[in-house]
């Protein structure tokens, strides 16, 4: 190829790139609007210009990291990808993660119609809540509560195995469930909080509740109450290399026996 033509070339693909990120900037109601480029999983994506975080929510990872795969990853991934096909995508930013993420909230317009995508997955049952207080929004962390509750009141996604879910009572074999939706169940030996975590000890498992989940779904539940209790948690389990973990999200997530 002549130095003519590899700058025609050049020259061309810079156009493109320009359109792209101009067509990235447009507007509703303050919302910036983006062109999705690809997606990781159900709660993060490229944008031409950033990779963006999804505020408030977290759906099951489809590749290993500090946490393992987990039952739903895939359906919520395509979940997300079906949604930014559907609709215009635009985003109510809230500035970025030590990763250098752009952390936003989510929303699909198609015609004269806004969706919140954060509801939209969670009421479908395949993400669970993620509250950061610095992210806050009133009206829209409001909604996804409440739709948190809408998917296990219709036990669907995760909870749509809470008839099925095995029901471990020792740490015996509790490391080939890891990534598994399961309950445990044994006795509450002791709650504690500190540094922004609620820990309830079982006599073989730990259940970690996190403040901002503990002040929106457990502010009029006593979770001393449950101690010398034999109690079963719902959830995807996790391990600490020596207990197994379930990260708490709501009061549904625990049966008092």
């Amino acid at each position: 190829m002549d130095v003519k033509r590899l700058f025609l070339y050049a020259f061309l693909v810079f156009l493109i790139l320009t359109s792209c990120v101009n067509l990235d900037i447009i507007n509703l109601d303050g919302r910036s609007g983006v062109l999705v480029s690809s997606v990781v999983d159900g709660d993060t994506f490229h944008t031409v210009r950033d990779k963006v975080r999804i505020i408030g929510i977290d759906t099951p990872e489809v590749h290993k990291s500090s946490k393992p795969v987990g039952e739903f990853g895939v359906q919520a991934k395509q979940f997300l990808e079906d949604f930014v096909k559907k609709y215009e995508i635009y985003l109510k930013e809230e500035g970025k993660d030590r990763y250098g993420r752009v952390l936003a909230y989510v929303f699909g317009k198609s015609k004269d119609k806004t969706y919140f995508y954060e509801e939209e997955i969670l009421k479908a049952g395949l993400a669970r809540p993620l509250i950061y207080f610095e992210n806050v929004d009133p009206e829209l962390t409001s909604r996804i509560v409440s739709a948190y509750n809408y998917a296990f009141e219709k036990k669907v996604g995760i909870f749509s195995k809470w008839s099925t879910a095995p029901i471990l009572k020792n740490s015996s074999n509790y490391k080939s469930y890891i990534g598994n939706i399961v309950f445990l169940e044994g006795k509450v030996s002791n709650v504690h909080q500190s540094g922004g975590m609620w820990e309830i000890y079982g006599d073989w498992f730990t259940i970690k509740i996190r403040e901002e989940e503990y002040d929106y779904f457990f502010k009029d539940y006593n979770l001393y109450d449950l101690k010398d209790k034999i109690v079963r948690f719902y959830g995807e389990l996790w391990d600490d290399g020596e207990k197994p973990i379930i990260l708490l999200r709501s009061p549904n997530e625990m049966v008092v026996l």
